[in-house]
């Protein structure tokens, strides 16, 4: 199969069986993207990092990024309908039966049950996002096996100073991703 029909139907996948928004989808995207297109955990930063820099929905700048890297433009376009082509087919059926499917208690335990299991694989994705960003290591083993450099130990202290600073004096995300684009051109780059 060519690239640009993995990348539409990787992403047509990952938008029918992803549940929890974009941010519920980056463990498939990081899985099936190892799997299928050969995404590497460091591109996965890049587009994660991306992500938090860009407007729009974070599950198209995804596809967006990955088809591009993988696929060039036009994988791009095939990625990014794929990921969106599953919403809003579900979107326009939900909208024609929602007063059926909002009282369902088949539904909402549905959503019960998957709003844990979003949170755990968020929960992954960030153990495997930050083993790859502070560590550069392919397994969580190789961790404890690498010396700590000066760049770890300051981009850890920047990840506690900015979960502080955001769960106890609500500073926006925004200026904290922003401070840290700063602080990475002053003392990472």
């Amino acid at each position: 199969m060519d690239m640009l029909s993995t990348l539409f139907l990787m992403f047509l996948k990952i938008g029918f069986m992803a549940f929890g928004g974009g941010y519920g989808m980056m463990s498939m995207i990081l899985q099936e993207g190892q799997r299928l297109v050969g995404l590497t955990e460091a591109e996965f930063a890049d587009m994660t990092a991306l992500d938090l820099i860009c407007s729009g929905p974070v599950a198209v700048n995804a596809a967006t990024y990955v088809g591009y890297i993988k696929g060039g433009p036009w994988g791009a376009i095939a990625a990014t309908v794929g990921v969106v082509l599953p919403p809003v087919m579900i979107g326009i059926v939900v909208l024609i039966f929602l007063d059926r499917f909002y009282k369902s208690t088949l539904v909402q335990g549905l959503f019960a049950g998957i709003t844990p299991a979003c949170a755990g694989l968020l929960f992954f994705t960030t153990l495997t996002l930050a083993k790859s960003v502070y560590f550069d290591v392919d397994s969580f083993s190789e961790i404890f096996s690498q010396p700590l450099t000066m760049t770890a130990v300051i981009m850890l202290l920047m990840t506690v100073v900015a979960a502080v600073a955001d769960l106890k004096f609500k500073i926006s995300p925004i200026l904290l991703t922003v401070a840290g684009a700063i602080l990475g051109v002053l003392f990472l780059a």
